[in-house]
């Protein structure tokens, strides 16, 4: 290319883009480089999800932190046996310490829940076993410990009402469903709360644990009794954020932000001599 055709595209360049402006590393634009809107827009989209899971570690800490430092050992127990026992709500706040728990009042290693929701539309009846974990174990404990004339056939979460008295009757969904909203706006949680985010928080930590492992995705997809992976990833979330990642690490046409930048590595280092993107199997072929 000559040198005249180089100058010429250059000088395009400037003309159309300020070069400082886009050095700027920030996506708000400076006041006066665009006018605001003049009309009203509509346009339809789709309701969002009316529930997240909680993927923040510190998040979670805080909720039961809060919870334990407010004598709330009830709900502290509700919200971690509800997210590593990862069950729907309708099961989850009929538990009894019973399943939990055996008569020598030693912890059960695991136990059965026959969930309620799919009893009736699956055509083999077939229960699920929920293991108990230490985290599980420390919450009961410390509820019991802190709660007086608690039977084995007690409901764990019972309801605290005047409707509900001394009776043993567990918490409704809907009170849970308020219970955890509150915290979540007590606490100033950027989280879309509601019952289901128990459950997918329990999932979406089982596949930040596995590392994105796709057995765990299939056992995960088997659990909850989904059709498909891709609906197993759209409940807990992933898609979503690998979604947004993808947009915002592709960066074509950008000198300095594009993918293949900022991995810092050369760019010989990625694609190789014959122009074939290289992979992690290419030093064996080699050898």
């Amino acid at each position: 290319m000559s040198d005249a055709r180089i100058v010429s595209i250059e000088s395009a360049r400037n003309r159309a883009i300020n070069v400082s402006k886009l050095k700027k590393n920030s996506l708000k634009l400076e006041s006066g480089l665009i006018a605001p809107a003049t009309e009203h827009e509509d346009r339809e989209l789709a309701p969002e999800h009316a529930a997240e899971p909680i993927k923040s570690m510190d998040d979670i800490s805080a909720i039961s932190d809060f919870l334990i430092s407010n004598g709330r050992y009830r709900d502290n127990m509700l919200f971690i046996a509800g997210i590593n026992f990862g069950l729907r709500v309708s099961d989850l706040r009929v538990l009894r310490f019973s399943d939990l728990i055996n008569d020598n009042l030693t912890f059960k290693d695991s136990f059965a829940v026959f969930e309620q929701k799919t009893r009736n539309t699956r055509k083999r009846k077939k229960n699920r076993y929920i293991a108990t974990n230490a985290a599980v174990v420390e919450a009961v404990t410390l509820y019991l410990e802190h709660t007086e004339n608690v039977s084995l056939s007690d409901y764990m979460f019972r309801s605290l009402s005047n409707r509900g008295g001394s009776a043993n009757e567990p918490l409704s969904a809907k009170s849970i469903d308020r219970i955890l909203k509150r915290i979540a706006a007590d606490l100033g949680l950027n989280v879309k709360v509601s019952t289901h985010t128990l459950r997918k928080t329990f999932c979406y930590h089982q596949m930040v644990m596995s590392h994105n492992d796709g057995r765990k995705l299939l056992l995960l997809q088997k659990m909850l009794g989904h059709s498909s992976p891709a609906q197993t990833l759209d409940y807990i979330g992933v898609t979503s954020e690998e979604i947004e990642e993808a947009y915002k690490k592709l960066n074509l046409g950008s000198p300095t932000k594009n993918y293949l930048h900022s991995r810092k590595k050369p760019l010989a280092s990625v694609v190789g001599i014959n122009g074939r993107l290289r992979t992690g199997d290419d030093e064996n072929d080699r050898s």
